[in-house]
């Protein structure tokens, strides 16, 4: 992967992978060809930051990586034959995947890997940080929902006009390993973890001027009232980013979004304005045919309250 040269964080993360699975380098060569110079650099810093967390049990993650793939495989051989998610409610994501430790320690950190080395995630990852976080020159209070790792808390405790982060999670369990993340990333910033269920929760207490909720939306099985709740914790003028992907069966995946429209539509229906859209496909395939060949694509937004 000749591309890598001058980017040894992100050589480093691949190599990890390569000396588990080596008959991946292709998907690595083409997901890495793909990229502009600006993806590259924030690929870097997110392997970086990945290489952090996974420091001293790097074969574990790269291990975790492969099988968590081998899963998705699974799952896309049932979407393409049957045209849905195998799971419909969140009844039976908790039964299978959620409440399985087994099954979400590797799952878990083959999902931190795909941050760096899928090119569709370290698209959207791109768009939040360069087009979204950095670019904000005023003081901001910051709102996460399902912070996983923490790297998007991580990059947005670094601001240096963030003046409050906070994080949500329906899961304490989940909120544990972000604090951990966290502590081991170095974040000095104060950053309030709170168990929350956006899909009940009363009016928030606070509101914010950045929310964001990545790869979420497709884990409910109504993701039209978490927007709608999100729209009451936006300030005036505040902005919500939502990465969310389409037609992309994983096994925890139980709300199908099968077009870019319907997220779109989704954002508007609770009273936002969208300002801003990308979309990654998997392996930088064409949109276009991604879409119409029912393959992964991310999409991201960025919205405005009135």
């Amino acid at each position: 992967m000749g591309n890598l040269s001058g980017y040894p964080e992100t050589q480093a993360l691949v190599r990890d992978v390569l000396d588990v699975w080596p008959d991946h380098e292709d998907y690595l060569a083409r997901s890495m060809g793909a990229r502009s110079d600006g993806q590259m650099a924030t690929t870097e810093e997110v392997a970086a930051a990945t290489r952090r967390l996974i420091a001293g049990r790097e074969r574990h993650f790269a291990e975790g990586y492969k099988w968590t793939c081998d899963q998705l495989r699974q799952e896309e051989l049932f979407f393409h034959r049957e045209g849905r998610y195998r799971l419909a409610t969140f009844a039976d994501a908790e039964a299978e995947v959620y409440s399985r430790p087994e099954y979400m320690e590797p799952y878990v950190s083959g999902l931190l890997l795909t941050q760096a080395l899928w090119y569709n995630h370290l698209g959207t990852f791109d768009m939040f940080l360069d087009r979204v976080l950095r670019p904000t020159r005023e003081p901001f209070d910051y709102l996460e929902i399902g912070p996983g790792h923490g790297l998007a808390v991580f990059f947005a405790a670094q601001h240096p006009h963030v003046r409050s982060v906070a994080a949500w999670d329906v899961s304490a369990t989940s909120l544990a390993e972000t604090r951990k993340a966290l502590d081991t990333l170095g974040v000095s910033k104060p950053v309030d973890l709170t168990e929350v269920d956006i899909l009940s929760a009363a009016e928030p207490d606070q509101q914010y001027d950045l929310i964001v909720i990545s790869e979420v939306l497709e884990h409910l099985e109504q993701p039209q009232t978490a927007v709608r709740f999100l729209k009451t914790a936006l300030k005036p003028g505040g902005r919500l980013f939502v990465n969310v992907p389409i037609n992309s069966p994983s096994p925890d995946h139980i709300y199908l979004f099968s077009t870019p429209d319907e997220v779109s539509a989704l954002v508007e229906a609770a009273g936002l304005t969208i300002e801003a859209s990308e979309l990654y496909a998997t392996q930088a395939r064409p949109i276009e045919k991604a879409i119409k060949n029912r393959i992964s694509v991310s999409v991201g937004l960025t919205a405005r309250a009135a």
